[in-house]
């Protein structure tokens, strides 16, 4: 455990003196803001009383939870990244010489989480105070809930689910320009989740939100929409959905620590289905 912290320490240093991530990080709840309010700034700022009260105790934890997920998306590429970056620059070699493949491995989801919750509480510091202050709401009433937990758990969960797909995924790539379509259809799973927002928006408790909440890689982030639109929650579901999310997060953990430790250290070309499957199976 000590060499994966050294790792996760050194990939947390590494992304928070970049200066495009710094970039993004800051740029990202300035764009959002601008973007939620420029239908109130050219109709004169009349509109605010309405987003208020759309603003309430289902919303805000959904926006909150939302942008944990948004986060989770975004650093699971950058996890992938990493990987297939260290394995072409073959830096791994020399890592893997002090440390096991799946300290390595560990390390690079416990830095990359971190980096991510850093993320979201920058979004969250410079984005609430604005939002209090423009609606006129006590924000902190509508997060400190109960329900704001389960949502983030959820949200959590599917970083460490998308996490250990993505860093196991990395160590199967030669580069990332060059990813093959199996890799490339991977890496669109943490997004999969679209597919179901039409039937969620149109129908929260149907069955195709109840079919989305219950597949491992769709789940998070239909039930963190879906249950911001609900006002009763189905208990029974969502605690089936995290059970199953649990479940999924410890099998892709495990998977993806076979994968990377034969993946990191093969070099010249990309891994086909069937190596990946044999090292799984190892």
């Amino acid at each position: 455990m000590k060499n994966s912290l050294k790792v996760a320490k050194w990939e947390f240093k590494r992304n928070m003196t970049n200066k495009s991530f710094l970039i993004s990080v800051f740029m990202t709840p300035i764009i959002i803001i601008l973007f939620s309010f420029l239908p109130s700034m050219i109709s004169g700022g009349s509109t605010s009383s309405g987003m208020a009260s759309l603003l309430n105790a289902r919303l805000l934890p959904g926006i909150v939870s939302g942008s944990i997920f948004l986060s989770v998306l975004l650093t699971g590429m950058l996890i992938f990244q990493s990987a297939s970056q260290e394995k072409k620059e073959k830096v791994a070699e020399i890592i893997l010489s002090s440390m096991e493949p799946y300290e390595l491995m560990q390390g690079k989801i416990i830095g990359y989480f971190l980096l991510g919750v850093s993320q979201v509480f920058i979004w969250l510091f410079c984005a609430l105070p604005f939002l209090a202050w423009k609606l006129g709401l006590d924000i902190l009433k509508y997060l400190i809930l109960p329900k704001t937990i389960v949502l983030i758990f959820i949200a959590l969960l599917g970083y460490f689910l998308f996490a250990a797909l993505l860093v196991g995924l990395g160590a199967t790539v030669e580069d990332v320009t060059s990813s093959s379509n199996f890799q490339g259809t991977i890496m669109m799973l943490p997004f999969s989740f679209s597919l179901f927002i039409l039937p969620v928006l149109e129908e929260p408790n149907g069955m195709a939100a109840t079919i989305g909440s219950y597949i491992p890689f769709t789940a998070t982030g239909t039930l963190i929409f879906r249950l911001s639109l609900l006002e009763v929650w189905p208990w029974e579901q969502i605690i089936g959905s995290i059970c199953l999310l649990l479940l999924t997060s410890w099998i892709c953990m495990k998977v993806a620590g076979k994968i990377f430790k034969v993946g990191i250290l093969m070099y010249g070309k990309n891994a086909s289905p069937r190596e990946i499957w044999k090292w799984m199976r190892a």
